[in-house]
């Protein structure tokens, strides 16, 4: 019964998540979980943790089926094989928590019944120990190997008074302070008396506290407003890489954006021209040009090394600066693919002022990890897999219309603690994307709760460009100030003004989260610590 009960709360768990923003699952899901843990040993606590995580990423992250079986081409089984073992890999992260809070909190039955020393072992366990405990098995899914933050608790509290906390210490702030709140639900649900009133503080500070941050301005507006439009054409994946309708698909994105000629600024989403930069023809780059607006679009681009090529998944900027320095010579680097008679000479691959490259790739899908063991059974069963490289370095704002934009791509919006460097010389965000790849799932909805909160973290407003839906202009508070539906051609047209200053976020990153979650497991193990004798 207690294992049915494990996997069935985390199954209901990505509830609280995006696309229902049904919170309060989020909270008594988790209650559900603590309060098996509290009288588990640590052997079973690990067992609920891990029947609860399998719950939680098999529901929540159902969509990676649709990624990698119905667009990446893997065979039926064999995708269904690799999603059961993604599920099962990050239901360890749970396990792990519920093993970890056993250790320092030990169980709390029969040691003291319900007087004080028992009462006080349980208060100090569910509203310190296992909301440190979670954290840290959240943190850690977030970067190993190569990380997976998805279903990070606290994005669930986007919506929320918790969601003030954000811009001090991120989502791992806005997770602890749920996660605290949790565990004041099972204080109050298995306890009486002190023990009762003590929770219902508790969690009454971090929700007032949280909502009074949410009044505080923490950046300023920095010059006038910009007009952007974002241009979402829905492009279908199989045509998007169709050699034959590269040019249609280019020329119907350059169509739509002259509808905007008012705008300072137009996105295209990632990849949105499908060719590589320097094989893109004259006449792209002249219609350009002739746009009153400054281009902000997704390419591929390249360069040569160690005798091959190494490809690169890019942002590319068109003004009047970056524009100039194209011409109708041919490029004499790109010769491998049959079309140089047509290329321009483009901004250098090193340019930082005209170009951004993806950093954090990934895995199964843009690079192959650990080639020497995957490489093999990839080209056994002909998986198609891309193939690109990370840049290797931290890159600065792109700059269009006047404004510094700090950049990203796809997924890459999912770790903040990756493009922070970029924010403090930047007025906006920009997150280029392909939701393509994720179909009619959960995913587009979580990934924009994700960006939202980029946005209230660092106080900056967040333009969001999608092939296929969700394309968004986000203000500096998380709230959508304009949005395109899903599937359909569309153009999301607003004026955004750019922010200046930083948040203490933005200042110190995920430390001060992750060093009050360790505060909480040390506190909480000394105060969970079984009497003398």
């Amino acid at each position: 019964m207690k294992n049915a009960l494990a996997f069935l709360a985390g199954a209901a768990a990505p509830a609280a998540f995006a696309p229902l923003n049904w919170w309060p699952v989020g909270l008594l899901s988790l209650a559900v979980l603590f309060s098996l843990w509290l009288t588990a040993g640590r052997a079973a606590a690990a067992r609920y943790g891990f029947l609860y995580g399998l719950g939680l990423f098999g529901v929540g992250a159902s969509w990676t089926y649709i990624s990698i079986h119905t667009f990446g081409g893997m065979p039926a089984a064999l995708a269904g094989l690799c999603i059961l073992l993604l599920v099962a890999a990050l239901a360890l992260f749970p396990a792990a928590a519920g093993f970890a809070q056993g250790i320092i909190g030990g169980r709390t039955d029969g040691d003291g019944g319900g007087g004080r020393p028992g009462a006080v072992r349980a208060v100090a366990r569910a509203a310190l120990v296992m909301p440190g405990a979670w954290l840290a098995a959240e943190w850690l899914r977030g970067w190993l190997f190569t990380g997976f933050p998805w279903l990070t608790a606290g994005y669930a509290f986007l919506d929320t008074p918790l969601a003030g906390w954000a811009p001090l210490g991120g989502v791992y702030a806005v997770s602890l302070a749920a996660l605290v709140t949790a565990g004041a639900l099972t204080v109050l649900a298995t306890g009486r008396g002190w023990r009762g009133a003590a929770a219902a503080a508790l969690a009454a500070v971090l929700w007032f506290g949280g909502g009074q941050l949410g009044g505080v301005e923490w950046t300023r507006r920095d010059g006038a407003p910009v007009k952007v439009a974002i241009i979402q054409n829905n492009v279908p994946l199989a045509a998007k890489w169709d050699a034959a309708r590269a040019a249609r698909i280019i020329g119907d994105y350059l169509d739509a954006s002259d509808r905007h000629r008012d705008a300072d600024l137009v996105l295209w989403p990632e990849a949105a021209a499908p060719d590589y930069l320097d094989r893109l023809p004259a006449d792209f780059h002249r219609r350009l040009r002739e746009h009153p607006a400054d281009f902000i679009f997704g390419v591929l681009t390249r360069r040569r090394a160690d005798g091959g090529w190494q490809y690169f998944n890019s942002i590319a900027t068109a003004t009047a600066e970056t524009t100039a320095t194209t011409g109708d010579r041919d490029d004499s680097t790109a010769g491998d693919q049959g079309r140089d008679s047509t290329a321009t000479v483009t901004p250098d691959i090193d340019a930082p002022a005209a170009l951004y490259h993806k950093q954090h790739l990934v895995p199964f899908g843009e690079f192959l990890p650990v080639e020497w063991l995957f490489g093999p059974v990839v080209r056994q069963l002909d998986i198609p897999m891309a193939n690109f490289t990370a840049w290797p370095q931290g890159q600065p704002p792109l700059r269009a219309a006047g404004v510094r934009l700090a950049a990203s791509l796809c997924y890459e919006d999912a770790f903040p603690a990756e493009w922070r460097a970029q924010v403090p010389a930047a007025g906006l965000l920009v997150n280029l994307s392909e939701d393509v790849w994720f179909g009619d799932s959960l995913a587009p909805h979580q990934r924009l709760q994700m960006a939202r909160f980029r946005a209230l973290e660092s106080g900056r407003p967040l333009l969001r460009a999608s092939n296929n839906g969700l394309s968004s202009v986000i203000d500096e508070r998380g709230g959508i100030v304009a949005i395109a539906p899903q599937f359909t051609v569309a153009a999301v047209a607003a004026a955004v003004a750019p922010r200046a200053g930083i948040t203490p976020y933005i200042a110190r990153g995920d430390w001060p989260a992750l060093a009050l979650g360790a505060a909480l497991l040390a506190l909480g193990g000394l105060a969970a610590r079984p009497p003398a004798g």
